[in-house]
């Protein structure tokens, strides 16, 4: 089966590294994988490398980050026409049988699905507009309404589910990511239970550096541990704009824990990272489905993540980790495990055996197949 995945993003973001799994998992089930990116980047490297074809076209969103005008509402429709036209092309010339949106941010793809007559399948892996910090051009009712009739529509969290659709989404799937096979759930556990931890609780917090993710709340956090004598350090594992990682830093310089934070940067395999950890974090706003909080189960790592969004669907409070809603409750949080480490391996346990049997390739990948089943078998 021929299927084309659209994107909206040329980098490695979190959605596109979990397409990618899913995109390993359906290996299985004989899927010939064709993707289409808006431009070049680490993205397009990656496909480079792993020999799948893909071409570059444009991704009009219909989002956008100011009110338009009328003018500029009719010019981005047309853009969005013209997007779907070219992906027309490309569906004719390489025989395709299903278009797969890996993206709310631009209805192109169901569009030129519905001109070529072949089905198609969103696949929403953000909430409706937490995730992007725009808006769409349509109201929320009118874009909701065009996604349910363009296809099977798949959400990777309830969450996500309930803020597109509220009610309404009845039909939609719920299918969480997949972010490691059964042999990868192994191989991991065996490489953080032989990797020789510090001695002092390492937590790390593997995100792009932005006031979303909490870096901040992370690093004040940290402070209070010191103040209580409650020995901790932070790895903070991404790259941003060099304007906030120097508040970061002076943040940290101010409240005294400048020794106590390691800034690594972005790096492509995190892995190394969790293994050299004690507990891992999520402190964003909102997060759909927190890729970092999975990776790190799959690592045998507890997770302390933001009650919001999608990540108290992941986190079992005070069996695999904690949810907590406020700074107080992340410092206390943080706390608890750095004084008793073995309650921080056993909750890590606990979560790589949640992750193995919820949240495996093979069971995302399977699911999607059905779904995909479904719509080509009504087309």
């Amino acid at each position: 089966m021929n299927i084309l995945f659209l994107i909206h993003h040329p980098e490695l973001h979190g959605s596109n590294r979990s397409l990618l799994d899913l995109v390993e998992g359906l290996r299985a089930f004989e899927v010939s994988p064709f993707f289409v990116l808006p431009a070049q980047g680490s993205l397009s490297a990656l496909l480079e490398q792993m020999q799948f074809p893909f071409a570059v076209l444009p991704v009009p969103y219909w989002l956008s980050n100011k009110k338009l005008t009328l003018a500029q509402k009719l010019s981005l429709r047309k853009e969005i026409r013209q997007s779907s036209e070219q992906l027309l092309g490309l569906i004719r010339e390489r025989g395709i049988d299903l278009v797969y949106t890996n993206t709310s941010a631009s209805p192109a793809g169901a569009l030129a699905a519905r001109k070529a007559g072949i089905p198609h399948v969103w696949h929403l892996r953000e909430g409706f507009w937490p995730d992007f910090h725009l808006k769409p051009i349509l109201t929320h009712k009118h874009v909701s309404k065009f996604i349910l009739r363009a296809g099977e529509v798949i959400c990777n969290s309830r969450d996500v589910l309930r803020s597109h659709f509220g009610t309404s989404g009845r039909s939609a799937h719920v299918v969480y990511n997949g972010v490691g096979t059964q042999a990868q759930f192994e191989q991991r556990l065996r490489a953080s239970c032989s990797t020789p931890r510090p001695d002092v609780f390492t937590l790390i917090l593997p995100s792009v550096l932005t006031p979303q993710k909490g870096q901040e709340h992370a690093i004040r956090a940290l402070a209070a541990l010191r103040t209580q004598g409650i020995p901790a350090r932070l790895v903070l594992a991404g790259g941003g704009k060099p304007d906030y990682l120097e508040y970061l830093k002076s943040l940290a310089a101010g409240l005294g824990v400048q020794d106590l934070v390691s800034f690594v940067g972005f790096t492509a395999d995190p892995f190394p990272l969790y293994y050299q950890a004690d507990c891992a974090l999520v402190c964003s706003d909102y997060e759909a489905l927190s890729r970092v909080a999975l990776e790190a189960m799959s690592c045998a790592l507890p997770v302390i993540g933001k009650n919001s969004g999608g990540t108290p669907e992941i986190i079992v409070n005070g069996e695999t980790g904690y949810l907590y809603n406020t700074p107080e409750e992340l410092a206390g949080r943080m706390g608890e495990l750095a004084r008793d480490r073995s309650l921080s391996r056993r909750m890590g346990q606990a979560g790589w055996e949640r992750a193995r049997e919820q949240f495996s390739i093979e069971k995302c990948a399977a699911s999607v197949y059905q779904v995909i089943q479904s719509v080509m078998s009504k087309a």
